[in-house]
């Protein structure tokens, strides 16, 4: 029998997704009985996820500093840090898929074959080590054996992105976008296929392109 887990590695997600992530597991545990002994503790936890839900609000508006965006990065890292000293206690401390899962944190998924195969759960787009250039993050479905991807750089008038089909790539890594424009806000969706089918399209992530001159 499988014996359930969480993620404690929240690395893959957006600065959103992190930050909801954040507010969701300090609120899941703010009162919560079920780790009397959390190591670490959550007095040392709330702090840590708060401050980088703040920080990440400031520069969301694409209208941060250089320093600005900068603490918000190293809070990312202590956050991320600390989210998987939380959930790896909590994986140590207990089996029992309800009350793990009781703390916020997202469950390890179950493997599943022969069937039509589920979304990805996160994308990211992140900057290339390349200019002019972006990296395609996404996670990967056991079950897939292609990825239909697209990206947007334009909306239409009721807001939503106007799509446009890259090619479909063979594994969820290695996958990148170019050329990209500086300024410009691109947005980014995947989907699974095997020979079952294939998934809805994943949610939606997106970047304002910062190109080096």
């Amino acid at each position: 029998m499988r014996t359930p887990k969480l993620i404690t590695n929240y690395g893959y997600m957006s600065d959103t997704d992190l930050a909801a992530m954040a507010t969701r597991t300090a609120d899941a545990l703010r009162t919560n009985t079920n780790f009397p002994e959390l190591d670490p503790a959550f007095e040392a936890y709330e702090p840590v996820a708060l401050d980088y839900v703040a920080k990440q609000a400031i520069t969301a508006s694409g209208r941060a500093s250089g320093v600005q965006k900068e603490e918000k990065d190293e809070a990312r890292e202590r956050l991320l840090v600390m989210m998987r000293k939380v959930a790896g206690y909590i994986n140590n401390f207990t089996e029992v898929s309800s009350i793990q899962l009781s703390s916020g944190f997202l469950p390890v998924s179950s493997p599943k074959t022969s069937r039509v195969p589920r979304a990805s759960a996160w994308v990211r787009l992140a900057d290339s080590n390349r200019p002019g250039e972006l990296l395609l993050k996404f996670e990967a479905i056991r079950e897939a054996y292609l990825y239909e991807m697209q990206i947007a750089s334009t909306l239409d008038e009721t807001g939503e992105p106007v799509w446009e089909d890259l090619d479909p790539a063979p594994r969820a890594t290695g996958n990148f976008y170019a050329p990209v424009t500086d300024g410009v806000t691109y947005y980014f969706r995947v989907r699974s296929r095997n020979k079952k089918g294939v998934s809805k399209w994943s949610p939606v992530d997106s970047l304002r392109a910062r190109v080096n001159n």
